[in-house]
């Protein structure tokens, strides 16, 4: 669950070189069309958002097979990629992909029989929500400007055995609700995140080593009618696992072992080994991704079939 730590000025010129639209014919082919999906998925049995290989489970594989079925093109044409690529376990409600395609998929009709047909050869546990044609230079992680993560909580004692496989319980210790919000807003604001972030899996490039900065815009606790708690934090950017080694540290102050300021001590430290261990990924959710207008639908129709 990061973003492989574009710096914002990175992230700027790769905005502004992909906005150009005679750039991005010459390089798909004038034939080609850019079309996004929302999907939603129950990573449980999923190694991961990204493609790691043919014999691996991932999301990326299941929607590239069925995308090869529903246009005929095989996936090094389809170029699939996904605003977020969200670890092991981890669930989404709202990620967002692109891909190319020679089709010419236009009308409300169109998008609703490729939802319907996604979805009919699609696992169980995956699901596209919504089908559109984007601006030909769309492209969902570079464009994204907003993301929002949920995270789960089972803090009753006795927790509830079926919500398990997507909340962390942690009933055994007593959960200062109070604590925790205030612990969780000393990490709002834009911040060098650096002790929050694990190394990326992937080699890192020049810009992710020298910008660990990020802007968290919120980060509220919620107490749910069922009795969980639910934690969304919504930022411009996160970096590996960074959503959850937050979580796992304000879990720490819930559980009364340390005081809210604590993490600014974390924060200031840029110590990744002073920060306690990530909170499981079985709780954390990818809820919602947001565009600029610019990138938003072309003028023809843009469906939601949700």
């Amino acid at each position: 669950m990061h973003d492989h730590g574009f710096s914002t000025d990175g992230k700027n010129r790769a905005y502004a070189a992909s906005m150009d639209a005679d750039a991005s014919r010459r390089r798909l082919g004038d034939a080609r069309a850019t079309y996004a999906m929302t999907i939603s998925y129950d990573g449980t049995n999923y190694k991961g958002f990204q493609r790691q290989g043919a014999d691996v489970a991932s999301v990326q594989r299941e929607l590239e097979r069925c995308l090869t079925r529903l246009t005929g093109e095989g996936r090094d044409a389809l170029r699939l990629g996904g605003s977020g690529r969200t670890d092991g376990g981890v669930h989404a409600r709202g990620q967002v992909v692109h891909f190319y395609s020679e089709k010419d998929w236009r009308s409300a009709e169109d998008f609703a029989r490729c939802v319907k047909a996604m979805n009919g050869m699609l696992p169980r546990d995956v699901r596209c929500e919504r089908f559109w044609r984007p601006h030909p230079a769309f492209h969902a992680r570079f464009h994204a400007t907003r993301k929002t993560y949920a995270y789960y909580v089972d803090a009753r004692s006795p927790h509830d055995v079926f919500a398990r496989a997507y909340a962390c319980q942690c009933g055994w210790r007593a959960c200062d609700v109070d604590a925790l919000r205030r612990a969780c807003q000393y990490f709002v604001g834009t911040r060098d995140f650096r002790a929050f972030a694990n190394t990326s899996r992937d080699k890192p490039t020049s810009d992710e080593d020298l910008n660990t900065t990020r802007t968290i815009f919120r980060f509220d606790v919620f107490e749910q009618a069922d009795g969980l708690i639910r934690l969304e934090c919504e930022g411009d950017g996160f970096l590996y696992r960074q959503v959850r080694n937050m979580v796992g540290a304000a879990l720490v102050v819930a559980s009364g072992r340390e005081k809210p300021e604590w993490i600014l001590d974390l924060l200031a430290s840029g110590d990744r080994r002073r920060v306690p261990t990530a909170a499981p990924a079985r709780g954390l959710f990818l809820q919602s991704v947001e565009y600029p207008d610019s990138v938003k639908p072309m003028s023809f129709t843009d469906v939601d079939v949700m």
